[in-house]
């Protein structure tokens, strides 16, 4: 029983191996919607409700990015989409490099929302929502 129990598993995580659920660079092209962050060295959950902040992110498709807090331009520089080893998983990675700032990979929810993780120790992961 064992070991039809080990050959079910070993089956199942060579499926999974098989998908790339790698996102797109051209996915992340548009307006996101700042829904929380967690991190920190406290692992403290910060969302608008509870900083009185309305956060944008914006990625054009000719490698600008800008943000914008509470309706106010507050960056206007340029980005790129990168491979490199997450501190995450020690993987090769999709990731954007912002001028100026580190480095934060990003992947998709089931839902659509965009998931940016710094790749800094005791870093942030922070939520977004594709503004229509």
């Amino acid at each position: 029983m064992y070991k039809y129990f080990m050959a079910a598993c070993l089956l199942l995580l060579i499926s999974f191996s098989c998908v790339d659920d790698s996102p797109e660079a051209n996915d992340i092209m548009g307006s996101w919607n700042w829904l929380s962050s967690t991190g920190g060295i406290a692992g403290i959950t910060f969302t608008p409700e509870d900083t009185g902040e309305n956060i944008v992110f914006e990625f054009t498709t000719d490698s600008v990015f800008r943000q914008y807090r509470n309706d106010t331009l507050v960056s206007d520089t340029n980005f790129s989409i990168i491979t490199s080893t997450s501190i995450y998983n020690h993987e090769q990675t999709k990731m954007i490099e912002i001028s100026g700032s580190f480095r934060r990979s990003f992947s998709f929810s089931t839902s659509g929302e965009l998931i940016l993780s710094d790749e800094v120790y005791d870093g942030y992961i922070s939520r977004y929502k594709r503004i229509r």
